[in-house]
């Protein structure tokens, strides 16, 4: 009850379930101010029963005439029999509305303007029962509970202050519990041991607390198989940040109240459906990256923490300007990723292009892209371990699904357009980042360019605008949220022992640390993708969906994937096995403690199982996937 009654004070709200309208009534404009003599839409769809607004703005005659097929130059009667529809002579300055009655059914309706089809003004309204992005309510608030907990650990961390050791304890029994309700949420949402229904289908879990009404504000959450894999794998990393960082000294209850308060950003990027309260989370994510290397970081660790700073605010700006465009577009007063996505067939595609290319702008420096990847290395070389950690196997996540969450089903028109562009810019990531990673020699900053490669993977997926490549792609956010934080845990160690990450200093240190060694050499085989590994999996899905859309330039990314296994396997050799180096003491090497071993080992058992079983994480993604694809009218 107590519990309860926190929920109700600070969101100053009741759960309530959040209705759908069932009927839409959408509007083509007759003539526009570029072009009198064209329909702002020369193709909507809608769905049964929906009806369509034509209103005439252009100052000249038209009308709306139903003709037979795409190709039909008039309208006709034969006999008793009349084509359903005409709004009457041509006329200026008018609306007319098509109603229920002849959209009841399954079909595509052509229709022309009289006096003008010599000029191919003509359009076409497909009938379809499009799938709802369906909202199940649950009765209970599961994912509020991943909202608040964090912050609570974090409020209570810090009042410990003065007690070195309750800091990390709060921290992780609060992640530890948030990891159970994220296990919970996956399976829910999964159906793993259900009633055996089809998995991803709509939303679950969802809560709506009404926060703004006069500006269609709502903390709206659900989940579906785009977002659940993002939560666990969020519930995954930040329990194992937790314990690989026991022994931070400085400033401990500030250091873990940071990472509490990371998690509940993370954890409400990937949960909103709204598109005002995602920004919010999206930017508070900002805060304790930027204070975690700005306080624990190297050297350079102002100069990382600004350009950090700077890089990504200033896209989330350019984001937001997206956001704020489709909010006053659609006129619906709501900024519900729902409500707004069932708009999609109504904006023009000039708008969708425009307001596609902000958005993926604002998603491409998180991801991140060449070319706005410059930031990454400079901020993973400077950060902390456990900052690297959640960077590399969090953050960097949420420019892909922002992408496919935000900016994909509300503007295909656009997604379609740019898709030469993500092709290009996903190539290039593959192939830059592979080579840069050859030429470091930093353990770090290899990594770091490493992951700009595998997020290119990803990127691939999602410009094959396929399920399987949509499947893939998220896949690739799992495993490389898994095994990129294992791989900065090696430098991590590497640092702690001998006080280098430099590759040329090191070698010979698999005599003096077997086992270690031996979680090394897993990381390192499961980061480039070794048959039995998740990454494996997600590489293959990938690269199989972008063949059958776009052949054989599938060689330029196989290309970077031969570069990939030739850096992994360099640094294994020179920095784990060789000759002993002179340039460190040798005889301090040791095995790795249990608190820096044991995160490293879970996150490989965890790579293993879904490499081995990928079907539990696949099926639920690609039900999803194949949803937004239909919803975007792709299929």
């Amino acid at each position: 009850m107590r519990i309860k009654l926190f929920f109700t004070l600070l969101f100053i709200s009741l759960i309530i379930s959040p209705t759908l309208a069932t009927a839409e009534e959408h509007t083509v404009y007759v003539g526009t101010e570029d072009n009198p003599f064209i329909f702002s839409s020369d193709s909507i769809r809608i769905a049964p029963g929906d009806t369509v607004l034509f209103v005439w703005t252009a100052g000249q005659p038209h009308n709306v005439v139903q003709v037979s097929d795409a190709s039909a130059m008039a309208y006709v009667e034969n006999g008793d029999v009349v084509i359903p529809f005409r709004s009457g002579e041509p006329v200026d300055g008018v609306t007319w509305l098509l109603d229920s009655n002849y959209t009841q059914e399954e079909t595509t309706l052509y229709y022309i303007c009289e006096p003008h089809v010599g000029m191919e003004m003509r359009g076409q309204i497909i009938i379809e029962s499009r799938p709802e992005m369906t909202l199940d309510v649950g009765n209970f608030p599961w994912l509020s509970y991943l909202l608040v907990f964090p912050l609570i650990g974090a409020v209570w961390t810090f009042a410990f202050r003065d007690n070195p050791s309750a800091p990390r304890l709060i921290a992780l029994v609060t992640t530890l519990f948030t990891l159970g309700i994220s296990i919970f949420v996956f399976i829910k949402q999964a159906d793993l041991f259900g009633d055996g229904s089809a998995p991803g289908s709509g939303f679950v879990l969802v809560e709506e607390y009404v926060w703004a009404p006069n500006l269609g504000i709502s903390l709206l959450l659900g989940v579906d198989g785009l977002s659940s894999p993002m939560v666990l794998l969020t519930g995954i990393i930040t329990p194992l940040t937790v314990l690989f960082s026991w022994h931070e000294k400085e400033k401990p209850a500030l250091f873990f109240s940071l990472l509490l308060i990371m998690q509940t950003a993370l954890y409400g990027v990937f949960i909103t459906l709204d598109y005002f309260v995602f920004y919010i989370f999206w930017e508070v994510v900002l805060i304790p990256m930027f204070f975690l290397i700005a306080i624990w970081g190297g050297d350079n660790r102002k100069y990382a923490s600004v350009k950090f700073f700077i890089y990504t605010f200033t896209a989330s700006v350019i984001m937001l300007v997206g956001f704020m465009a489709l909010y006053f577009e659609t006129g619906a007063n709501s900024f519900s990723m729902i409500e707004i996505a069932k708009h999609n067939t109504e904006f023009s595609r000039d708008f969708q292009i425009w307001v596609f290319a902000a958005l993926f702008i604002g998603f491409a420096v998180k991801i991140p892209s060449v070319p706005w990847h410059t930031w990454l290395p400079d901020a993973h070389v400077q950060a902390p371990t456990a900052g690297s950690i959640l960077l590399a196997g969090v953050m960097l996540k949420m420019g892909l699904y922002g992408l496919m969450r935000a900016a994909l089903p509300v503007l295909p028109l656009g997604a379609e357009y740019f898709v030469p562009v993500m092709v290009v810019l996903a190539i290039v990531s593959i192939l830059y980042g592979a080579a840069l990673s050859l030429g470091q020699t930093d353990i770090k900053k290899l990594v770091a360019y490493s992951s700009v490669s595998h997020m290119g993977v990803a990127l691939l997926g999602v410009a094959t605008m396929t399920e399987l490549g949509f499947a893939g792609a998220v896949f690739m956010m799992f495993a490389h949220g898994l095994l990129s934080p294992a791989m900065f845990m090696v430098a991590g160690v590497l640092l702690h022992q001998l006080g280098t990450r430099d590759i040329p200093k090191l070698g010979g240190l698999a005599q003096r640390q077997p086992t270690t060694t031996g979680l090394f050499v897993v990381i390192f085989m499961g980061s480039l993708g070794v048959p039995g590994m998740a990454v494996f999996v997600s590489e293959l899905s990938v690269f199989i969906a972008f063949f059958e859309s776009h052949g054989y330039l599938l060689l330029l990314p196989i290309f970077g994937m031969v570069l990939t296994a030739g850096y992994h396997l360099w640094a294994l050799q020179r920095a784990i096995f060789g000759i002993e180096s002179e340039n460190i003491d040798i005889e301090k090497v040791h095995e790795a403690p249990w608190y820096e071993m044991y995160p490293m080992f879970i996150l490989i058992v965890i790579a293993v199982f879904f490499g081995i079983f990928p079907h539990y994480l696949m099926d639920t993604v690609s039900a999803s996937s194949y949803d937004m694809l239909d919803f975007m009218g792709v299929l």
